[in-house]
């Protein structure tokens, strides 16, 4: 049932040590994501770069740091090599666990084939939740979810009921000596209108803004999962044809709120469109590809609303996904969260840049005068390894986002 607690008792011995881990101390953003991201913890094979402790004199040393594809002087790289290692490499980094006060209240733990929880749970890493998320496969913890999960050993959230675990959805499992919760649905949407209650019960009241996205085509919903980090705006799903009853008694208890459809007509159409305008103020938010749709949401920018990333001038930091991992987005969601507010922009390409992508970054690159301390600078969070995302892309990004100078008065 939803929001039902299930509380368990730690067990009297100690909870299993988790495998060798990387627990940075304070150090530069690329190194931090370095270590944490892509560093010894994640993966099962050992010998992929970077690693700790490479020697001069080591043959292989170079390969070893694991640069460019960790990270450039302006991207850093997560490079796991699916959704569940990505998001435990992000958890690992946005949470380090090495004091009280860096662990999270609770660990959100989702199905990483449940593209549709990842999109409308995403509101759980902003506050009052601010929770971290982890991934399971097939009914179980992968050995990087329960390695992160022992490391967080999160501390329970008061408004959850103590629960150091909020299990999203059925096949989610149990993990022992942890006080869980659970929030169900019997479909995708009526799981969407089961979050949106449990985030309105923290908050103690509804978002004053809801996003409404395909519950039928990931690359189309995944912007929205970022924004509800950053914003704790609910994410609710829609048929193309037809608003599901779920989400539309979910948007009446917001009593006629902002409502922000992710997608032009093919995703959902204008059918659902007026039926959406009878419950509050719509605003569509589009474009012709998801590629395309991404970035139209990172740059809308009403006048007069608290809506909208308004990405639109140089000093932004961004996260780039490919269509391919609709999962990612929890990882994009606890960066925006708990980092520099970032919007999600997509990649349906492994070789290179979309030339949509590129021209939307280069219209924000970053310049300068004569000084480049008093500046704004961007920079990129790369989710996914090298057969997602391409070094050679990473490079492209690198490139389109690096500060360069600007001739004022050149002829």
């Amino acid at each position: 049932m939803e929001g039902q607690s299930e509380r368990r008792e730690r067990p009297e011995r100690p909870l299993p040590s988790p495998a060798p881990v990387c627990r940075p101390r304070l150090l530069s953003l690329a190194l931090v994501a370095t270590v944490a991201l892509t560093g010894c913890s994640l993966g099962d094979d050992a010998g992929r770069p970077p690693q700790l402790g490479a020697k001069s004199d080591d043959e292989e040393a170079a390969a070893k740091l694991g640069f460019p594809s960790s990270a450039t002087k302006n991207t850093v790289r997560v490079g796991g090599g699916d959704a569940a290692a990505d998001v435990a490499g992000v958890a690992s980094a946005v949470f380090p666990s090495t004091q009280s006060a860096n662990r999270p209240t609770a660990v959100v733990l989702l199905d990483q084939d449940n593209w549709q929880a990842g999109v409308v749970a995403s509101a759980l890493a902003s506050p009052p939740i601010g929770g971290a998320f982890l991934l399971s496969t097939d009914g179980d913890l992968p050995a990087v979810s329960q390695d992160t999960l022992d490391r967080l050993d999160p501390k329970g959230s008061d408004l959850s009921k103590d629960a150091q675990v909020i299990r999203i959805g059925e096949d989610v499992p149990r993990p022992s000596g942890l006080k869980t919760a659970a929030i169900e649905g019997d479909n995708p949407f009526e799981l969407a209108a089961a979050v949106d209650r449990f985030q309105s019960a923290a908050k103690g009241r509804p978002s004053k803004n809801v996003v409404i996205a395909s519950g039928e085509r990931p690359e189309w919903a995944m912007p929205a999962g970022a924004w509800a980090a950053f914003s704790g705006d609910s994410v609710l799903l829609t048929q193309r044809n037809t608003l599901p009853p779920a989400t539309r008694r979910a948007i009446q208890a917001h009593e006629r709120p902002g409502i922000y459809i992710m997608g032009n007509d093919t995703v959902v159409s204008k059918r659902v469109e007026d039926e959406l305008k009878k419950l509050g103020r719509v605003v569509r938010i589009q474009g012709p590809t998801p590629v395309q749709n991404a970035i139209a949401f990172s740059r809308y920018a009403p006048d007069g609303k608290d809506f909208g990333w308004r990405t639109v001038t140089a000093g932004s930091v961004h996260t780039v996904a490919s269509t391919e991992r609709p999962n990612d987005v929890v990882g994009a969601a606890m960066l925006t969260a708990r980092g520099v507010p970032a919007p999600l922009l997509l990649t349906n390409r492994a070789d290179r840049i979309p030339p949509p992508l590129e021209s939307a970054l280069l219209s924000v690159q970053p310049g300068f005068d004569d000084d480049r301390r008093d500046v704004a600078y961007n920079r990129t969070w790369v989710l996914g390894d090298d057969r997602t995302i391409s070094v050679a892309a990473q490079a492209k990004l690198d490139q389109i986002t690096e500060l360069i100078p600007v001739q004022v008065n050149a002829p």
